[in-house]
């Protein structure tokens, strides 16, 4: 990918792990400039960088080597990168308050420039819940491309709702080259070749905890609305929630019966600002667009065997499949796969299955 000097500033800045966000936006002047102002921010920087890693990232910024090995990093990986200055830039993430510099992408990036709509959850979700939450998004691709994580439970269940369409945006919490959770590679590629994998961090980069949080602003932020699917009294969820309204977004939620620990992040948000969403009506009458009804699901004679043998067992892994259909593990995948993207199996955590 060709791009400007300007995105090549930007892109290489990133490139700094030592540079926290605060620093790049710092030595940008406040996101207004392409170029980094090393002169104006130097006692700052050395105070909390060092002498030796200020001037080592100085040099580094302006050697041509190493700006060519930074973009051969990219195009190894499969990166393109849109910048807060070039042209597809999101707008309503680019409206935020912390902005990422630059947004890493890998698959289908005309989907940053259409209407977006989030949809998380926590990783322990009932089976009824994964069920909604795979037909609602199928659904909710209608009219918007959808935005979500890839952990277990809700957020790879959105995942394979919006698969089919391809209408899909995952965000990472870690560069490309990492697979996180690494049980879902498979997943995780499927995005990448129909969807959209983003990340504000370059591919070399390992997930850390704390990126998570943080990784939250960007689903809230590329986003019209939020559906919370499942989310406990501390859930990861809450938090992208909390940046939707924040942003002005409107926030919608699954009502749970009394006790549902998985559910009581959800009541909260109903009780306070959120809204009760109990289908895509919902959510599709508050922004006045139409909703057509999806034709029955078609299945192959293979996914009808399978997944007769799933309901059967009631929860099944891989392995305990292949020997009741007598095959092997690895030919029931492509299955197994179908029949989750088709919603009518939900992945347990693990190889673990079972039917809806």
């Amino acid at each position: 990918m060709n791009y400007t000097e300007e995105e090549i500033n930007l892109i290489t800045l990133c490139s700094f792990e030592e540079l926290t966000y605060n620093h790049r936006s710092a030595l940008l002047g406040g996101l207004t400039s392409t170029r980094p102002d090393f002169a104006k921010y130097e006692k700052s920087l050395i105070k909390s960088l060092s002498v030796g890693v200020y001037n080592k990232i100085k040099a580094a910024f302006y050697d041509a080597a190493y700006r060519r090995t930074v973009l051969d990093k990219l195009e190894k990986a499969g990166a393109q990168c849109v910048t807060c200055f070039s042209k597809g830039y999101p707008g309503l993430l680019k409206n935020t308050d912390i902005p990422p510099i630059v947004l890493y992408c890998k698959g289908n990036i005309s989907l940053l420039n259409t209407d977006c709509f989030a949809v998380v959850g926590s990783r322990r979700t009932l089976p009824q819940a994964l069920k909604e939450c795979k037909r609602i998004v199928k659904e909710l691709t209608q009219h918007f491309t959808v935005v979500s994580g890839i952990a277990d439970g809700a957020d790879a269940a959105a995942v394979e709702g919006a698969l089919e369409s391809g209408r899909i945006i995952s965000v990472q919490a870690n560069g490309f080259n990492h697979f996180y959770p690494a049980m879902n590679k498979p997943l995780i590629e499927k995005v990448a070749k129909r969807g959209l994998l983003l990340s504000e961090y370059p591919p070399e980069v390992a997930p850390q905890r704390h990126h998570f949080p943080i990784r939250n602003r960007i689903i809230a932020g590329l986003s019209k609305g939020a559906l919370i699917v499942s989310a406990g009294e501390r859930s990861g969820a809450l938090i992208t929630a909390n940046y939707a309204a924040e942003y002005g977004r409107e926030v919608f939620a699954f009502p749970y019966s009394i006790g549902v620990t998985s559910g009581k992040g959800c009541n909260h948000l109903i009780k306070n600002y959120g809204r009760l969403a109990e289908n895509t009506l919902d959510i599709f009458d508050f922004f006045g667009l139409d909703f057509k009804p999806q034709d029955g699901v078609k299945l192959s004679d293979e996914e009808e065997k399978v997944l007769a043998a799933i309901r059967e067992s009631g929860e099944a892994f891989i392995s305990e499949l292949a020997e009741k259909l007598d095959t092997l593990p690895f030919r029931l995948i492509p299955t197994v796969s179908k029949l989750e993207i088709k919603g009518l199996i939900v992945r347990l955590g693990g190889n673990r299955f079972s039917a809806l």
